[in-house]
């Protein structure tokens, strides 16, 4: 496969690189000297420092849409993952869950989604680019800044277009003089929560029949409708006439539990060095078997001053995490199983042999091979979860190491090179006894995908600072970056070993079935930046920035753009008419304008890759071949995105109120996405620039210390967001959707596009019905143009797929040694389509396990009363042409709105007169609650996740937390 190159005008930079060396410097993220520590005094928080990207600025200075979050914040959940830990801190910021399974991780999105493949913002931690920071311990990091508007984000050009988080991990520069220790532990005990309601055993034989009167004539009698709902199956009607209920929730799910542990020792010695050591292990499982995530943390950052002029510093980190992913179609089959079935194989009279395991309960049989029970095919899921594995092993790790020079006060060079790599492996393997299995006939079988990822960043950065006179301030960053990065993957495959050996004895398969392959990408990224910051007095001041990127996955004349960005502030409070209120403490306008990009294709996007083998004849003979499945586009470029920012910061009363209001208006033109292609062009897909994407919205946080005494104190923290994320124009213009690819102009991104769900026809509508060709108690779509038949033509858009408005609620009190928080967050006004009601809630599914829920049942003489109900139609597989409109998934649509109390924790700090003689410095022990209340409609597993793929969608649960903190 050809390595993509630059083209010659721009990019012979090596030479230029080496002469720029020898006199420029770049900033090290984490090596900035900024205090982690929360300032507590109202009047000097202000005065903290933000930092901005390759950078820093004092709070007061900062003309951008910049969130900080410290330490403290970081810490108090007491989560495995940073990104859970800052849920709900700060506003425009939406992180959610993925799935609710350990390990799975959360996603962040910035102000909106603005690209077609990945709205997901950069992360740069410790000068190291990367797509997520699961694999960090949140203890070892000191602050992460987000960098929300276009201005702020525009220094990182073409990977600033969906916001930038800064993640800053502990270093030696915040070590005080002598040897410091704090140990952090803690378990926990997670179990199931708020788990809908499932039918009884009763309700499920109810259901179970009238889904069988479709298939007769409504005269048959209670005899006869039992005798054809139970045929085949004489233990299921004996069950439901005993009144047995079987607990599938019970006998998959389990209490998980969760594990933290934290060591940490820094320091300063006398000759200027400084370091900080740290190792930390996190374990979670789920609440079900083989779901699970352990995490092995080691951070390593030491500083060195050499002299006045001279310092360096070094940071690592290494992670290696295992996460037992169990198997998909277990969870998928953990609840899908009749009540009136059992995991257990039975005896001559029916009996259950518990413990004895029965791989198929739906096709129960006696031990002479007689139908006990013959309805569904689903496996045994306590089978499915002993005899499958999915485990994933990461090795992860990033350093950085730096040398600064400052030969004047005013200036300043620093080169940093910083480096990263992940080393995944992905081994599964299925017994005989799973739905591998029985797909491959008994056979075993097992496969391993190994992903190898390695990177650097080179920085070199000069920065300057000047005051002229006592009013004029100046700073001026230049920056030569260089990015690189590769992966490297194979796969391997077979079925048929001869032992249940897990992944470790692949080549034992049979040969035929072997399945290897392997592949290799590069990608690299030059850049050019400068940023001025300029402040006259203190209160008047300005920021403009500029980044040229040349990046190696476009085309050949479009890999080359540029970023420039312009900020504005205006400090009012330091005005003659501000500058001696009593109430007024801060205020600060802002507004900015600014452009960032990406470049969301894989490598060799461009050129048309020989990616899929393909076999022809060539007379009697089968001779193997190379195909292309993508239509190459050599006309591809950036996705840019133009944002228009303004602010107002605040403070009040002597700051005791403080907070922040923005208002965006954000365009992102170009938007690169997979276009589907019709099958008479001969390819699959194409890699196309087909349209704009709108973002608007108003951010607000509010901050109150509402008690500052020596013995109490309390603090509250407010968050709202409000986004408006619509797709403005595809292929040049904005009229007409593309249906097929679900871009539909006017609305929001990957919208909610199908018919709307229109009740159930009743009895009493059989003459309307047949107009349509359906007939009573069947699905009903909406006939949204009134043309008098159901067609395509009548679908739309459903609710709105991303959340209306977005909020949190934090507080904090403190009563002498005692302290006690909590925090709310809140989703409003979201419409998914819920994998777990497609499932649960599927009245066509006879066979399988229902939500409790009222369903349309005809007038009938089998002695069940009827019910014209309207919510669901009648049990039982639809007519040919309702069955498609129900398969669409019109009926499962759910608002997934709610508000969710994620932890409450109290907590108690020993006095230092009672530890001094003990040797401690510090004592606390709490217990914290995550996740312990969820106020919704939605009656899924939890709305949080509601759109999940069902194979790994969870229920909700309930996390207690015990621990304590020692600082020695």
């Amino acid at each position: 496969m050809p390595k993509e190159k630059f083209t010659k005008t721009g990019l012979h930079f090596r030479k230029k690189i080496a002469v720029f060396f020898l006199f420029s410097s770049t900033v090290a993220f984490a090596q900035e000297t900024i205090p982690t520590d929360t300032v507590s005094s109202p009047a000097k928080e202000i005065e903290q420092v933000v930092i901005v990207g390759y950078g820093s600025v004092k709070k007061t200075d900062v003309t951008g849409s910049v969130n900080t979050i410290d330490s403290k914040i970081l810490e108090e959940r007491n989560t495995t993952s940073p990104l859970e830990a800052i849920q709900g801190s700060t506003p425009g910021v939406n992180i959610s869950s993925n799935t609710g399974r350990a390990g799975d991780g959360f996603s962040m999105v910035i102000r909106g989604n603005n690209s077609l493949i990945s709205s997901s913002p950069l992360y740069v931690v410790d000068g190291v680019p990367m797509d997520n920071i699961d694999f960090l311990n949140p203890r070892d990091i000191a602050r992460m800044d987000v960098l929300k508007d276009a201005s702020s984000a525009a220094i990182y050009g073409s990977r600033g277009g969906s916001g930038v988080v800064i993640v800053t991990t502990k270093s030696g520069t915040s070590a005080r003089r002598g040897l410091a220790v704090q140990f952090d532990t803690s378990f926990g005990v997670r179990n199931a929560a708020r788990l809908p309601k499932m039918m009884t055993g009763e309700e499920w034989w109810k259901f179970h029949q009238v889904a069988y009167m479709s298939a007769t004539p409504l005269t048959q009698t209670p005899e006869q409708l039992a005798t054809l709902a139970g045929n085949q199956s004489p233990l299921m009607v004996t069950r439901a006439i005993n009144g047995y209920n079987f607990d599938w929730y019970d006998a998959v799910l389990r209490p998980g539990s969760t594990q933290n542990h934290y060591l940490n020792l820094s320091g300063r010695a006398d000759n200027g060095l400084a370091y900080n050591l740290a190792f930390g292990v996190q374990k979670d499982e789920g609440i079900i078997d083989k779901d699970s995530n352990e995490k092995y943390n080691l951070k390593l950052g030491i500083t060195h001053k050499i002299n006045d002029k001279f310092s360096t510093g070094a940071n690592i980190t290494v992670a290696k995490i295992v996460t037992e992913l169990g198997s998909e179609l277990a969870m998928q089959e953990a609840f899908r199983l009749s009540p009136l079935m059992s995991p257990w194989a039975i005896d001559a009279n029916g009996n259950e042999l518990v413990g004895t395991k029965f791989f198929l309960p739906g096709k129960l049989t006696y031990p002479n091979g007689a139908w006990a029970i013959n309805k569904t095919s689903s496996p045994n899921p306590l089978s499915e979860i002993e005899n499958s594995n999915q485990t994933e092993k990461i090795w992860q790790g990033i350093a950085n190491i730096y040398f600064q020079y400052q030969p004047k006060k005013w200036i300043s060079f620093k080169t940093t090179f910083a480096t990263g790599f992940t080393n995944t492996q992905l081994g599964s393997a299925y017994g005989a006894e799973t739905n591998a299995g029985v797909a491959l006939n008994g056979l075993i079988s097992s496969s391993i995908r190994r992903n190898d990822n390695f990177n650097y960043t080179w920085d070199n950065q000069v920065d300057m600072k000047h005051t002229f006179g006592n009013n004029h301030d100046f700073s001026l960053l230049l920056l030569q970056s260089q990015y690189y990065n590769e992966n490297i993957s194979s796969y391997s495959y077979s079925n048929g070993q001869p032992f249940n050996t897990g992944i470790y004895n692949i080549g034992s398969g049979v040969q035929t079935s072997y399945q290897i392959n392997s592949g290799y990408t590069k990608k690299t990224l030059n850049s050019f930046a400068a940023r001025l910051n300029y402040a006259y007095m203190g209160k008047y001041l300005i920021t403009a920035s500029t980044r040229y990127d040349g990046s190696s996955v476009l085309s050949e004349g479009n890999k080359w753009t540029n970023f420039p960005s312009v900020a504005l502030g205006w400090r009012l409070s330091k005005e003659r008419f501000l500058e001696s209120s009593n109430i007024i403490s801060d205020l600060k306008l802002r507004a900015s304008l600014g452009y960032t990009g990406n470049d969301n294709v894989e490598p060799y996007t461009t050129q048309a890759a020989l990616n899929q083998q393909t076999f022809y004849a060539n007379g009697a003979n089968l001779v193997s071949g190379w195909q292309t499945t993508a239509l190459a586009n050599r006309n591809l470029t950036w996705e840019k995105t133009r944002e228009l920012n303004f602010g107002l910061d605040f403070g009040f009363l002597k700051n005791r109120i403080t907070g922040t209001v923005d208002v965006y208006d954000r365009l992102s033109k170009d938007l690169i996405y997979q276009q589907q292609l019709p099958a008479e062009t001969g390819w699959r897909y194409t890699f196309s620039n087909v349209g704009s994407v709108s973002n608007k919205g108003v951010e607000v946080l509010l901050t109150t210390k509402n008690i500052q005494k020596e013995r109490i104190s309390w603090e509250t923290t407010f968050t709202f967001s409000k986004n408006v994320n619509e797709l403005v124009s595809i292929y040049g213009q904005d009229q007409v959707n593309d249906i097929g690819n679900n871009l539909i102009i006017g609305s929001s991104l990957n919208p909610n596009y199908n018919y709307i769900y229109d009740g159930v026809w009743q009895e009493s509508e059989a003459a309307q019905a047949a107009v349509y060709g359906q007939k009573p108690g069947m699905a009903r779509p909406k006939d949204l143009n009134g043309d008098g038949k159901f067609d395509a033509n009548d679908r739309t858009v459903i609710g709105s797929s991303v959340p209306k408005w977005q909020g949190s609620f934090y507080s904090k009190l403190t009563f002498g040694n005692f302290d006690f928080n909590f925090s709310v967050i809140t989703s409003q006004g979201q419409t998914v389509l819920s994998t777990f009601h497609r499932n649960f809630a599927d009245t066509t599914d006879r066979g399988r396990q229902k939500i409790v829920m009222d369903y349309f049942i005809p007038t009938n003489g089998a002695g069940i009363e009827a019910n014209p109900n309207t919510e669901n139609p009648r049990p039982g597989p639809q007519a040919t042409g309702a069955g498609a409109f129900w398969a669409s998934g019109m009926a499962f649509y759910r608002d997934a709105s709610f508000v969710k109390v994620k932890n409450i924790s109290l907590g108690y700090t020993f006095s230092s007169n009672l530890l001094r003689d003990l040797k401690i410095n510090g004592l606390r022990i709490y217990v914290n609650v995550l996740d312990p209340f969820v106020f919704t409609k939605f009656d899924g597993y939890d709305p949080e996740w509601a759109a999940s793929p069902f194979g790994i969608n969870r229920p909700a649960s309930i996390t207690t937390q015990f621990g304590l903190s020692a600082k020695f």
